[in-house]
């Protein structure tokens, strides 16, 4: 599963600039799409994506999506109940919204180099260079940790009980560790960053 967000999977390669671009426009027009926009959208990304990727791939993606979109399926379902305004398209719109954003950054980042990333934009911006570099890594790790977690949860989750409430407990409880673990993460990763950022950054900047 942590495949699914692993750069540069692909064998279609693209220049990170394009790729940057590309997530940043893709990321604004769905964030303002509608319902049937966003459906046209979802499938055009998975046909594009399946065709880059493949199906395992893309099919990994989807698992990977699905804990956090149940997750917030979930809890928006619980909160409209408790505020007595209960809309299931507006649950629907945004997991569509949060399941297409999702597709097209695994897609564009299986056609990602790491190395190249950091020489292209290093040039112009050593800081951004960093951060999306940093981003990645951390999205990376937590795909892992999430898969292990899994395993680990669905073996003690599925002994105490089974079905939908079964499901129900191990998204959540999987949801919940991987947020913590991954700030855990970016804090260890920030106060590494914080010793030695003149160094990191000084090495960028040669490379100008």
């Amino acid at each position: 599963m942590s495949r699914a967000i692993t750069p540069g999977t692909s064998q279609t390669h693209l220049n990170p600039i394009v790729l940057v671009v590309a997530a940043c426009l893709g990321s604004a027009a769905l964030l303002q799409a509608d319902m049937s926009q966003l459906v046209i959208s979802l499938a055009v990304l998975t046909v594009s994506a399946t065709l880059v990727r493949g199906v395992r791939d893309v099919l990994s993606t989807y698992v990977l999506i699905a804990p956090f979109t149940l997750f917030y399926s979930f809890s928006a379902l619980v909160i409209q109940l408790v505020l007595g305004a209960v809309n299931p398209q507006v649950i629907l719109v945004n997991s569509c919204r949060i399941t297409s954003l999702a597709l097209l950054a695994t897609t564009l980042m299986s056609m990602l180099s790491i190395s190249e990333l950091i020489v292209c934009l290093g040039k112009y911006s050593p800081k951004t260079a960093l951060s999306i570099a940093l981003a990645i890594k951390l999205l990376h790790t937590a795909a892992i940790t999430m898969a292990r977690l899994h395993e680990v949860y669905r073996v003690n989750v599925g002994s105490v009980c089974g079905g939908v409430r079964g499901r129900v407990l191990l998204t959540t409880a999987l949801a919940k560790a991987v947020t913590y673990l991954s700030i855990v993460n970016s804090l260890e990763v920030s106060e590494a960053l914080y010793t030695r950022y003149s160094v990191i950054i000084e090495g960028l900047r040669s490379w100008r």
